[in-house]
C-alpha cells in the first residue's frame, strides 16, 4: 500500500478566493481546522474515477497530485476495495455498443448520465459508430483492458472508468503476415492471439501478441511473438520480439490470452492442448497442462475469485425436433503451477432447470465469483446476447439461473444500444467461427491509469524522427520503401498514416512530370511500366502485358485519388471492380454487391477522398432494377471509408440514374453523368437543352444534381474528366472529327475550355473513340487515349505525337492507367490482395 505522506496534495483554496458568503458562514468555517493531508488523500482515494478527474480541473497544482503514479496506484487499490465491500452487490460491468460507446452497469442497474439520461459511461470519440467493440479481457488488467474493433478494424487499450482510448499500431494487417497471404490465404490474421499484461515492478503494461505462421509444403512452421510496452522505460512505439524465442506452438486463432499470477496463458489450436504461459517480467516461456481427461475438449480460461480457472461445456444433444438437457457446464480451478499443473473441480453446473433461451446459447463465459446478500458465493456469467445472469456456487448443479442483466431492460436509451448491437446470424457465426468469442460485456474497475499515447504521437515526438520526416516526405516511393528496412524507427514512421498523408501532397508535388504511365492486368494484378522507346506494340512478343479482346471484355479505370485508383473489368463469364495502387504495385479485387445487377456499368465504382477526416471513400451504384424500354430503374448506393468500415454501407438512393462513364473525383467530390434513358417520365432532352451531372459530396454523403454544359446534343458526350483539378466534359464533333472540352468554371459556369482537332489523324484518333486522361504539367500537351494507341496533343501545333500504339492485333486493346507517388495501400478484408513491391 502506498503511504499517503508521499502524496502532495495541494491545499483547499483560501476564503478569500472562494464565493463570497455571509459573515455567520465565514466565521462558522474559519473555527474548523483545515482537513489533514492525510484524510484528503484517503477521501480522493475512494472516490469513483470520473469524480477525480473533475477534481483535477480545479487547478494545475491539483492536476499533478491527482496525476501522479503514487495516488494513481493507491486509487487503484482502494476504490475497488471500497466497491468489493458492498456485500451482496454483483460487481460493476460495463458493456459496448456500435454507437462507440462502453456503457456502466453499477450495483445491479443501469448507470444514467445526468444531463442525457443515457446509460453512456465513455464516449470513445476516436472510433466511426459503425462497428461494435469486441471486449477481449472481461477482467481489467490493472485498469485496462484490450479491445477488438470486430471483425478486422484493429486493436486498442481502454481504460473504461475514464474512457481513455488508445489504438495499438501494425493490428489490423500485421506486417510480419501480410508477406504471406498471397501463398497462404487462410493463415492471414487468423494464427494471432493477443494478452494484456502487467508488471508492477516496472509499473508497465504490455500487450503481447503470439503468432503460428504456417510455412506449407516446403517450409516448417514459425511460432513467434512481439511486445509492445504501454507505461515505463521500455515504452516505445512499435512492436518488438520477446526476450525468448517462442515455442513451437499451434496458436488458437483471435483468442485472446489471460492474465494471471504475472503469466499471460495462450490456448492452443488442437482441442485439449497444453497452456503456453508467459511471463511479463522477464518475457520467458512455459508450460501449463490441463487437466487430465480433457484430450478432445475444447476449454477456455477465466480469472475467478483470484484463481486462475478453466472452464468448459458439453454441446446440448438433440433427440428429434427436442433438445435434450444432459449438457453440462465444467469449471475447473489451479490449485498450483508445481510441475505441470494441480488442477481441482470448483464446480459442474447442470442446465437442465435453465429457461429454454439460456440452454440454447452457443456461448457462455463465467466473468467473476462474488458474495450475495446472504452470504453465499455466486458465479456471474456473461453470454452473448448481453444476457448476465447468476448462479450459487454451493448449490448442487448451480441451481436455478438468476437474471442480473437481460434485454429488454426496461430503459428506452439501454434496449436502444442493445438492440443496434446486434449482427445478424451469418455476420456472428463468422465472427465465431474466426475472431473466437464475440464477448461485449467486461467487469469494470474504477482506474486512472493512463493508456499513454498513441504510437504516432510517440513516433513523431521525437525531434529528430520528425525533421527525417520532413526530408523523407519529398522522396519517390521507390526510394521511401527501402529504407523501411533501416531500423523499426524508420518503419514506424513511414507505415504511420500521418507520413502517408504528406507523403502523398509532397511527394507529387515535386514530381511534377509528364503522366506516369502503367499497364495493369486485372486477372492477375500485375503491373508493367511502359518504357519510352517502346512505340509499338507487339502483343505476342510481350508477355507480362495487359491486352484485351475488343469483343467481350471491357476495363475503366478512375484517375489517381491521393495515390488509389478504382475500377472495373468485365468479361462475357465474370466481372469484378477493383482498387490498386500501381506506384506500390498493389492490388485488391472487390466483390459485388449481393442482391444487386451484375451486369457492367461502367459508372458503378468511383473513388473520393474525405479531406476532414483523411479516409478515402468507396462509392458504388448498384441497379436493383433498370429497363429501358419502360424506363423505370431502382439505383441504390453503398459506401465504404476506407480502412474503417468492414462492410458496404447504405445511404440515402441517387435523385437520378447514371450513364455508362466512369466518374470523377474533385474537391472531396464525385461526379457522374446522368442518364436521360432511365429518367422515369421526363423526356429525353431536346439538342440544346444541355445534360445533367449527379454529385456526391463524400463527407456529408449528400447527392446534388448540376446542370451540365448546353451541347448540341446529347449523344455527342463521350466522357467525364477531370483535368487540371476542373470537372471537364467532353464532347465528340463527329463531323470536324474533334474533341469540345467544357471546363466548370467557379460558380457553376461552364465554359468551353480547350478544343482538339483530329481530322488530320483520323485513321488513328476517332473523336468518339478518344478520351482525354490527363495534361502534362510541364508543357500543356494533352495525354489521349484510344485503347489501341496513346498519343500527346499539343494545343499550340495542333498535332499529336503517338507514344504507343498497337499492331499486328485489329482485335486486342492494352489498358492504360495513371499513377503517383503513394505509398497507401488499404487493408480490405475477404477480398484477394498481390503486392509486386517488398513490404
Amino acid at each position: 500500500m502506498k503511504r499517503t505522506e508521499d502524496i502532495v496534495v495541494p491545499q483547499l483554496p483560501s476564503s478569500s478566493a472562494r464565493t463570497k458568503r455571509s459573515k455567520n458562514q465565514r466565521d462558522a468555517s474559519a473555527s474548523l481546522p483545515p482537513l489533514p493531508e492525510e484524510i484528503l488523500i484517503e477521501i480522493f482515494a475512494r472516490l469513483p474515477a470520473k469524480t477525480v478527474g473533475r477534481f483535477r480541473c480545479l487547478s494545475r497544482s491539483w492536476a499533478d497530485a491527482l496525476s501522479s503514479p503514487s495516488f494513481v496506484d493507491l486509487h487503484h487499490q482502494q476504490a475497488n476495495n471500497h466497491n468489493q465491500q458492498q456485500a451482496g452487490l454483483p460487481p460493476n460491468l460495463f458493456f459496448t455498443t456500435s454507437q462507440r460507446g462502453l456503457h456502466a452497469w453499477r450495483d445491479g442497474r443501469p448507470v444514467l448520465h445526468p444531463l442525457t439520461g443515457g446509460a453512456t459511461l465513455s464516449l470513445l470519440p476516436q472510433l466511426d459508430h459503425d462497428r461494435a467493440l469486441r471486449v477481449l479481457t472481461a477482467k481489467p488488467c490493472h485498469g485496462l483492458v484490450l479491445l477488438h474493433r470486430w471483425p478486422w478494424h484493429g486493436h486498442y487499450v481502454c481504460n473504461p472508468s475514464t474512457g481513455a482510448l488508445s489504438p495499438l499500431p501494425d493490428t489490423k494487417m500485421p506486417s510480419r503476415m501480410c508477406h504471406r497471404y498471397t501463398r497462404l490465404p487462410n493463415t492471414f490474421l487468423n494464427c494471432v492471439s493477443y494478452g494484456l499484461g502487467y508488471n508492477p515492478a516496472a509499473k508497465e503494461h504490455k500487450v503481447v501478441r503470439l503468432f503460428y505462421l504456417d510455412g506449407g509444403r516446403s517450409a516448417a512452421a514459425v511460432a513467434t511473438c512481439e511486445v509492445f510496452s504501454i507505461g515505463g522505460r521500455q515504452a516505445c512505439a512499435h512492436w518488438r520480439p520477446a526476450a525468448q524465442r517462442a515455442p513451437s506452438c499451434t496458436v488458437r486463432p483471435s483468442t485472446p490470452a489471460v492474465f494471471f499470477s504475472g503469466r499471460l496463458h495462450f490456448l492452443q489450436q488442437e482441442p485439449g492442448g497444453y497452456i503456453v504461459t508467459f511471463d511479463v517480467h522477464d518475457e520467458t516461456f512455459g508450460s501449463l497442462m490441463p487437466p487430465s481427461g480433457l484430450d478432445n475438449v475444447t476449454f477456455e480460461l477465466a480469472v475467478l475469485d483470484g484463481c486462475l480457472c478453466l472452464h468448459y461445456g458439453d454441446a446440448p444433444t438433440s433427440g428429434g425436433d427436442d433438445v435434450q438437457d444432459t449438457s453440462n457446464f465444467y469449471i475447473w480451478r489451479l490449485r498450483s503451477y508445481v510441475g505441470a499443473g494441480q488442477w481441482e473441480q470448483l464446480c459442474s453446473i447442470r442446465r437442465q432447470s435453465w429457461p429454454e433461451a439460456l440452454v440454447h446459447l452457443d456461448r457462455i463465459s463465467p466473468l467473476e465469483i462474488y458474495h450475495g446478500g446472504n452470504g453465499q458465493k455466486k458465479i456471474m456469467f456473461a453470454t452473448s446476447t448481453l444476457t448476465v445472469f447468476a448462479l450459487d456456487v454451493d448449490v448442487d448443479g448451480g441451481g436455478a439461473p438468476e437474471i442480473l442483466l437481460s434485454p429488454p431492460t426496461g430503459d428506452t436509451m439501454v434496449d436502444s444500444l442493445i438492440e443496434s448491437n446486434s449482427c445478424s446470424d451469418v455476420m456472428y457465426n463468422f465472427i465465431e467461427s474466426n475472431c473466437g468469442s464475440h464477448s461485449t460485456v467486461g467487469l469494470l474497475e474504477e482506474s486512472l491509469v493512463p493508456v499513454s499515447r498513441g504510437s504516432e504521437e510517440m513516433v513523431f515526438s521525437s525531434p529528430s524522427t520528425k525533421a527525417w520526416s520532413d526530408v523523407l516526405k519529398w522522396l519517390p516511393t521507390r526510394s521511401v520503401v527501402p529504407l523501411r528496412r533501416v531500423c523499426k524507427d524508420w518503419r514506424a514512421v513511414i507505415n504511420s498514416d500521418r507520413f502517408m498523408q504528406l507523403h502523398a501532397i509532397h511527394a507529387n508535388i515535386v514530381s511534377k512530370k509528364s503522366p506516369k504511365i502503367m499497364l495493369i492486368d486485372p486477372l492477375s494484378g500485375l503491373f508493367s511500366t511502359l518504357p519510352r522507346q517502346w512505340r509499338e506494340l507487339h502483343p505476342r512478343k510481350m508477355e507480362g502485358f495487359l491486352f484485351c479482346p475488343r469483343l467481350g471484355s471491357r476495363m475503366v479505370c478512375s484517375k489517381p485519388c491521393h495515390g488509389l485508383v478504382v475500377g472495373s473489368y468485365t468479361t462475357q463469364q465474370y466481372s469484378f471492380d477493383f482498387v490498386c495502387n500501381p506506384t506500390m504495385g498493389y492490388y485488391k479485387e472487390m466483390h459485388l454487391d449481393p442482391d444487386g445487377d451484375d451486369t457492367f456499368l461502367a459508372g458503378r465504382i468511383g473513388l473520393g477522398y474525405d479531406s476532414r477526416t483523411n479516409k478515402h471513400v468507396r462509392v458504388r451504384l448498384v441497379y436493383h432494377e433498370r429497363n429501358k424500354d419502360t424506363r423505370n430503374y431502382r439505383l441504390g448506393c453503398y459506401v465504404h471509408l476506407t480502412d474503417t468500415e468492414a462492410a458496404w454501407r447504405p445511404i440515402a438512393s441517387p435523385p437520378r440514374p447514371v450513364a455508362e462513364m466512369q466518374p470523377i473525383h474533385v474537391d472531396s467530390k464525385l461526379y457522374w453523368m446522368v442518364d436521360p434513358n432511365l429518367a422515369g417520365t421526363k423526356s429525353s432532352p431536346t439538342p440544346g437543352s444541355g445534360c445533367e451531372i449527379l454529385a456526391l459530396d463524400v463527407g456529408t454523403e449528400e447527392f446534388e444534381v448540376l446542370q451540365g454544359p448546353r451541347c448540341s446534343s446529347y449523344d455527342e458526350i463521350t466522357s467525364l474528366v477531370e483535368l487540371d483539378g476542373n470537372v471537364c466534359v467532353v464532347c465528340s464533333d463527329r463531323g470536324a472529327n474533334a474533341l469540345v472540352i467544357w471546363k466548370l468554371d467557379a460558380g457553376n459556369v461552364w465554359a468551353i475550355g480547350r478544343r482538339v482537332e483530329l481530322r488530320e489523324f483520323s485513321h488513328e484518333y476517332s473523336s468518339q473513340e478518344t478520351a482525354p486522361m490527363a495534361i502534362d504539367p510541364t508543357d500543356g500537351r494533352l495525354l489521349l487515349s484510344t485503347g489501341r494507341a496513346l498519343g500527346y496533343y499539343s494545343p499550340t501545333t495542333r498535332t499529336v505525337e503517338t507514344i504507343h500504339r498497337l499492331v499486328d492485333q485489329d482485335a486486342m486493346n492494352f489498358a492504360p492507367i495513371l499513377s503517383e507517388e503513394s505509398l497507401i495501400c488499404p487493408y480490405i478484408r475477404f477480398e484477394k490482395a498481390t503486392y509486386s513491391i517488398g513490404m
